[in-house]
């Protein structure tokens, strides 16, 4: 059981990761508190964490790439403060994730908690970064809409019983009124999990060899969507942004699945260059593109004119956490988070359970934030992938322990039965 205090502090630690402060890079008033935690969430992962599977194998993960980072950064010769901001969030999402499983395996219903302080987040706070200040569109895409999607998933985990019921409804229709407004990441994250869920609730699991006919079916009806009506829509201006319009002009509006998915990330494809540019040891963490070769590269690939300023040194492009663990720190970084990566959403699957009411929330993790460590900047990590990381785990560990009961009453009814 968890104690009235722990679940403020579990609250309060959401609601405070709005708030930040220039230390070492960018920290929240929520990573402060949970440095001064460390050596109870070590003490508690020897104790109580062993019991959790996989918790122990991942953390020595971590540890793993804490030392090859430190290692890296020598060899590469990077500044104390670049090279500290990089291992800082490394360093803070292990702890973070371990906090927020801690409290989460003691009371899995706090979950509900963490949309509803997205958009207390929001509301009070406003979009951290400004984004949503700079026009209509940017407004609609980092405030109404993860608003409107966090309080449909705050429905969604209350169990009402019409809910359950009209679910793929309340998604689609929700995925689609975010895509109509121009938030296509988080739009897309909303309707492949609307498709996710119903093919786990007709096949009631996640094997590939059972699924594959619905699989196809639903692949066919989503690309179909993208041709017929999601494309010509925005095309038309309909639907979507001009940010959208301009991002397929420059794929000659080709509905394809994988191509509208990296029409809007070059940053990806750069970073990927300047990993097999530097691949043992990386180009450090907050690396400067002193040659603007990659700066250059990614304008011509945006369609830029413009020339780089050459008084103005920009960093070595890196939107994504995990080709960034290669960029910054070289393959050996690179191998151990994509195992890690790998790991954890093989542990989210596993967590689906055919009677539970977090499958809906769950898959909304497992596919929001899996998008976002692919394509999310490195501080993704210590944010919303630490949070989506210990959601996973928790309710991975809550379906083990069910499993782990119901197999011990059927060993005790047969046990039963046979005397």
């Amino acid at each position: 059981m968890i104690s009235k205090k722990e679940k403020i502090i579990f609250i309060a630690a959401l609601f405070f990761m709005n708030i930040r402060v220039d230390l070492v890079g960018s920290m929240s008033l929520t990573e402060l508190f949970v440095l001064t935690q460390i050596p109870h969430l070590l003490k508690w992962l020897n104790e109580q964490g062993k019991k959790i599977p996989c918790l122990n194998n991942l953390t020595i993960g971590f540890y793993c790439l804490i030392i090859v980072q430190i290692i890296a950064e020598f060899m590469v010769h990077n500044t104390f403060i670049n090279a500290a901001k990089g291992i800082a969030i490394t360093i803070m999402a292990l702890f973070l994730m371990l906090f927020f499983i801690e409290k989460l395996v003691k009371d899995i219903s706090l979950i509900i908690w963490i949309p509803i302080c997205k958009i207390l987040g929001l509301v009070i706070f406003g979009d951290q970064f400004g984004f949503s200040e700079t026009g209509e569109t940017t407004y609609f895409k980092f405030y109404i809409a993860p608003i409107i999607a966090s309080a449909v998933y705050i429905i969604t985990l209350m169990k009402w019983q019409w809910i359950q019921r009209y679910l793929f409804f309340v998604l689609f229709g929700t995925s689609l009124f975010i895509i109509i407004g121009g938030a296509r990441s988080l739009g897309f994250s909303m309707f492949f999990t609307t498709f996710a869920l119903l093919l786990y609730n007709k096949y009631k699991t996640i094997k590939l060899k059972r699924i594959i006919p619905g699989l196809i079916i639903v692949t066919i009806i989503i690309q179909l969507f993208l041709s017929f009506i999601y494309m010509p829509k925005v095309k038309n201006g309909e639907w979507g942004s001009e940010q959208n319009r301009s991002q397929f002009e420059k794929i000659n509006w080709n509905a394809n699945i994988f191509m509208i998915l990296f029409s809007a990330r070059t940053d990806f494809i750069i970073s990927t260059i300047a990993f097999l540019d530097k691949p043992l040891w990386g180009h450090g963490s907050w690396a400067i593109d002193h040659t603007g070769k990659y700066n250059l590269l990614q304008r011509k690939m945006l369609g830029e004119k413009k020339e780089i300023d050459s008084d103005t040194l920009k960093m070595v492009p890196c939107h994504s956490v995990i080709m960034g663990k290669g960029v910054a720190n070289g393959i050996f970084a690179f191998a151990i988070f994509l195992w890690i990566f790998i790991k954890t959403y093989s542990i989210g699957l596993k967590a689906l359970s055919k009677k539970s009411s977090y499958n809906a929330y769950l898959l909304w993790t497992i596919i929001s934030s899996f998008q976002l460590l692919l394509f999310g900047p490195p501080a993704i990590l210590k944010n919303n992938g630490a949070i989506a990381f210990a959601v996973m785990i928790a309710l991975f560990y809550l379906n083990y322990l069910q499993k782990k009961k119901a197999a011990q009453q059927r060993k005790r009814f047969y046990k039963i039965r046979r005397h």
